[in-house]
């Protein structure tokens, strides 16, 4: 399974918001879930900045999400612009495997 992190600082004032999109049940989650490698979101809030989150996408191969993209690139950058004004700061963290070679 690869797993993908990310680490969000939402604006503030936004993070219900941001909690409500970015959630196992939001936005993204409901986007990811056309495609049937999708895996599940977990969306973590840190406990000394409650505007910090880490959201981790899980995809069943590492094929996944590059085809999930590939494929719903449109839907995928519609959502992405108007979440832009949800965040500060998004950063990629990394793109993980429990696969070991």
């Amino acid at each position: 399974m690869q797993q993908i992190l990310w680490r969000f600082r939402a604006k503030p004032g936004r993070g219900e918001d941001f909690r409500r999109i970015y959630g196992g049940d939001g936005e993204w989650a409901k986007l990811f879930a056309r495609a049937s490698e999708y895996r599940g979101t977990l969306l973590l809030q840190d406990i000394a900045d409650p505007l910090v989150f880490m959201v981790i996408d899980r995809w069943a191969t590492n094929d996944s999400f590059p085809h999930f993209r590939r494929t719903f690139a449109a839907d995928y950058e519609h959502l992405d612009d108007r979440c832009r004004e949800l965040t500060d700061a998004e950063t990629l963290i990394g793109v993980f495997t429990d696969e070991f070679q």
